[in-house]
């Protein structure tokens, strides 16, 4: 899942990631990129009894990767 948080999401939106993340859960591996820290998935998600869980889940075996610096999109626009 690419870019979560980019927008905010509607209620369906956020069940649908839910079930999906539930379903997902100690089955199959999950990815997912966004530029927003734990902390602040209620601002997009509107809904903290929806965050915990998918968080919980989500965080339970796995490996997170913090990346910083330049976006490459930017690099190659400026080089391009």
């Amino acid at each position: 899942i690419d870019e979560l948080g980019y927008l905010p999401m509607s209620r369906q939106a956020r069940y649908n990631l839910f079930q999906l993340v539930n379903a997902l859960y100690e089955y199959r591996s999950v990815i997912i990129t966004t530029n927003k820290e734990f902390t602040a998935w209620g601002e997009f998600f509107h809904d903290d009894n929806v965050v915990v869980p998918i968080v919980d889940r989500l965080i339970h075996h796995s490996h997170i990767f913090i990346m910083g610096g330049e976006s490459y999109r930017l690099r190659q626009k400026r080089q391009g």
